[in-house]
C-alpha cells in the first residue's frame, strides 16, 4: 500500500512539476544541490540514493535549463561541484510552492490531526530506513 500511495502522489507532484519543465526526479537533485555546499556529482547521487550515470543525466538536463553549473572541485580535480544558479534558486522557490500545493491536494481527505499523525509516522519510518 505503501508503495502505491508513493506512486499516486508522485504522479502528481510530476504533473506539478511539468509546468516548470522538470520532473520529481529534477527537484530531488535541485534540493540536494541548495541543501549543501558546492556538492560533487557523487555526494549527490549517494544523498538520493542513485546511481553515478543517472546524477550525471540529471544534472545534465538541468544545467542545459542553465538552473545549476558544474565546475571543478576545489577540493579534488577528478570531480565536478555543483551549484544552483539565480535561475535555479528561483524555480526551486516555485517549484517548493507546488510541492506544497501538491501535498495539501493529496492529503486533502484527511483532518489535521491526522496529517500531523502521519507525517509523524513517515518521519519515524525514514529515520528507520537504513
Amino acid at each position: 500500500m505503501l508503495g502505491r500511495t508513493a506512486g499516486a502522489a508522485g504522479r502528481r507532484a510530476n504533473e506539478k512539476m511539468s509546468a516548470l519543465g522538470i520532473d520529481t526526479r529534477h527537484y530531488a537533485v535541485i534540493v540536494a544541490i541548495a541543501d549543501a555546499d558546492g556538492p560533487s556529482q557523487q555526494d549527490v547521487a549517494d544523498a538520493l540514493g542513485i546511481d553515478r550515470a543517472t546524477l550525471v543525466a540529471l544534472a545534465d538536463d538541468l544545467e542545459a535549463k542553465r538552473l545549476i553549473t558544474r565546475a571543478r572541485s576545489d577540493q579534488d580535480r577528478r570531480a565536478y561541484a555543483l551549484k544552483l544558479t539565480s535561475d535555479g534558486a528561483d524555480l526551486m522557490a516555485e517549484a517548493d510552492t507546488l510541492m506544497e500545493q501538491c501535498e495539501e491536494e493529496f492529503t486533502g481527505v484527511l483532518t489535521p490531526a491526522e496529517r500531523a499523525q502521519l507525517a509523524e509516522l513517515l518521519a519515524r519510518l525514514l529515520t528507520a530506513a537504513p
